[in-house]
């Protein structure tokens, strides 16, 4: 069987070939030498399961997973992580077999629903969905010192499990330690981590088999999950205990919002007025006036999300043509009145004081939809400062707005009323009465295979460094960071190679207190005399590299190796918090280096002067990619290279060659 992992980058597109090869015990042996494309088979005892063809970075490869999942009516053009497919036999085609996120930023405050709308894409047509993300990470203050582990809101993890059980998809969060959760957090949360259930799963979605049994075991996780984060809320903000339970046995959004209404333990929904943006004084009244209605929680107080039951339908529609006495809001209030059924209240703010995007705020519908389902309509109200043109779309096209913008998208697909009242619009309160007959193809997807894009770029520099330099432990070399386009900024990590054990450094800043510069890789070069860092900027073209980059470069390392990493990883252990008082780097050397797509040896010297970098390594890729010429650029301190790439290049044959100049 072939299979393909089409990725964001190169970096998800390992972590998803980890993934399989995890679940099957296999170990993973490049299959060829193309430093483009990698290909790998997975092997178990010595015999062959799969090939693996990885493609990083999304809409290069002829094939553009938004659009291909629109036509099947994915309610969103959210493109994840990772999509795993299994090629045909006449390699034709591709049906896609599961998708997965991977998320290692901190799952707190709006962070924690900001990848719902993947979910909700996914899910909503049947494709079965992997949420990786980890528990235990620590919020650092300026000086990165340790202030407090940061949890998401359990409703967030809770919302997978709603979806999952009312669409009757694999929908599941998946979380494990994170590296720097303390020995307590790791006890307290061990029975919660899912990875091995996940590789269970997983294998039954390649081979097409029986998943309920690998399903219950990650749901009663991520419930227990639930529970525990709620219990260790100091205020009772939340669901609790068997509540969590109860609510999740409910499929139907409408009995949903008549068992809140019901319970006896029901809480009054509050949201504090919006300090950070400039909004209209219509707005505020009815801020005020609806929370005097005494809406109810979801489950969760303080998120933006409320719910409107019966008894207070009519209330709340009258309060709308008080407060906007105009004809568009009187359609509006006219029909949820007679409708007269609990309605779901969304309050997104959308956009920040200077008028863009609040990406997080793109999740917050999905996460409404992914917990109540399609049975029970949302209004969402819109009160950021957007800038002048979106109210004029917004007003003569709405639905170009959902074409062209995240947030729209996820607004006017998932709600089926959408109030906009924001200080920047001209045309004062909009409306729009969306029609949700959308019809989902729940079958198999499949499309044209993908095919090599000939149109080379910042990607394919990034996928070759990661390729070369990725797989050389035995050289003594370390792939201590790489952070292609739509990187998580993960950490940085150093490995002492007379033991073993991994130092890492997470939360990472992009730019220091010095102006320095976060590098895209680091790569560790481990000798018997000092270790050395190079230290690269890859970018699609030459001039797209900053001057004087070469320095801002080699400070990020210098400033961030002065201080203490945050965790560390003893040889075939797991990861531990790090309490040490000293750095384990006292003593090492960095060299700057430039990436980019080859065009010719002058624009190389030209930006190694300007840059003030040590080396430039530019890639000349051939029409398909099989054939590569990595050009090398040294200067007088960075002689010593040379023997080590050229080293390095006679491991891929004729595939890739290497001028060093």
């Amino acid at each position: 069987m072939k299979l393909r992992i089409h990725g964001d980058n190169i970096i998800e597109c390992e972590r998803a070939l980890s993934l399989i090869a995890l679940a099957y015990n296999g170990k993973v042996v490049a299959k060829s030498k193309n430093i483009v494309v990698p290909f790998y088979s997975i092997q178990l005892k010595d015999k062959e399961l799969f090939e693996v063809e990885l493609l990083g970075g999304h809409d290069r490869w002829n094939v553009n997973f938004n659009t291909e999942l629109t036509k099947y009516g994915a309610p969103l053009r959210e493109a994840t992580d990772a999509y795993i497919t299994k090629v045909s036999k006449d390699t034709k085609t591709e049906e896609l077999l599961l998708a997965i996120e991977f998320c290692n930023a901190l799952p707190a405050g709006n962070n924690a629903w900001q990848r719902n709308g993947r979910a909700v894409t996914c899910a909503e047509i049947g494709i079965p969905y992997f949420y990786f993300a980890e528990i235990g990470g620590v919020e650092l203050d300026g000086d990165r010192k340790v202030k407090a582990p940061r949890f998401p809101n359990p409703i967030v993890p809770f919302s997978y499990l709603t979806s999952s059980k009312s669409l009757n998809v694999v929908c599941v969060p998946i979380y494990e330690s994170h590296p720097a959760i303390t020995d307590e957090l790791r006890k307290k949360f061990t029975h919660i981590f899912g990875k091995e259930a996940s590789l269970n799963l997983l294998k039954s979605i390649i081979e097409q088999s029986q998943t309920d049994n690998a399903m219950d075991v990650l749901i009663e996780k991520g419930t227990t999950l639930v529970k525990i984060l709620s219990n260790d809320r100091k205020r009772v903000d939340t669901f609790r205990a068997l509540e969590w339970e109860e609510f999740l046995k409910i499929s139907s959004g409408q009995k949903k919002a008549e068992w809140i209404k019901n319970h006896p333990n029901k809480q009054f929904w509050r949201k504090k007025s919006s300090e950070k943006v400039n909004v209209t004084k219509t707005f505020k009244t009815l801020l005020t006036k609806t929370q005097e209605l005494n809406l109810l929680s979801i489950g969760a107080k303080e998120i933006p999300i409320c719910l409107v039951a019966n008894g207070n339908i009519k209330k709340f529609a009258s309060l709308l043509k008080e407060i906007y006495p105009s004809d568009n809001i009187k359609e509006l209030a006219n029909k949820i009145e007679t409708k007269n059924k609990p309605l779901i209240v969304v309050w997104v703010t959308g956009f920040k004081p200077r008028g863009d995007d609040s990406r997080p705020d793109r999740g917050l519908v999905p996460l409404a939809r992914m917990l109540f389902g399609n049975d029970i309509d949302i209004l969402t109200i819109v009160f950021g400062p957007a800038g002048k043109q979106t109210w004029k779309t917004f007003k003569d096209n709405s639905p170009k707005l959902a074409t062209d913008n995240g947030l729209w998208q996820a607004v006017l697909n998932l709600s089926n009323y959408v109030l906009a009242d924001s200080a920047t619009s001209e045309y004062g309160v909009l409306t729009s009465i969306v029609n949700r007959d959308l019809e989902r193809k729940n079958v198999k997807v499949i499309f044209n295979s993908a095919k090599p894009s000939r149109n080379y770029g910042e990607h394919d520099v990034d996928t070759a460094i990661h390729t070369l330099f990725s797989r050389q432990l035995s050289a003594n070399i370390f792939e201590s960071m790489c952070n292609p386009p739509g990187g998580d900024w993960s950490g940085i990590s150093y490995l002492d190679f007379t033991d073993k054990t991994e130092y890492r450094w997470t939360s990472l800043p992009r730019v220091s207190t010095t102006k320095a510069k976060r590098p895209d890789h680091i790569i560790q070069i481990h000798t018997k005399k000092e270790e050395i860092f190079l230290v690269i900027e890859s970018k699609n073209k030459a001039k797209d590299l900053d001057e004087n980059i070469g320095e801002r470069l080699t400070e990020y390392v210098k400033a961030l190796f002065k201080i203490q990493p945050t965790a560390y990883k003893p040889n075939k252990e797991d990861w531990k918090s790090f309490t040490g008082k000293k750095t384990p780097l006292s003593k090492f050397s960095s060299y700057s280096g430039g990436a980019f797509v080859f065009k010719s040896l002058d624009e190389m010297k030209t930006e190694l002067q300007d840059g003030k970098l040590d080396f430039i390594f530019a890639f000349e890729f051939n029409n398909d990619g099989s054939k590569t010429i990595g050009h090398l650029l040294l200067s007088d301190k960075c002689k010593f290279l040379n023997s080590i790439f050229s080293d390095i290049a006679m491991q891929f044959n004729s595939s890739f060659k290497i001028k060093i100049y």
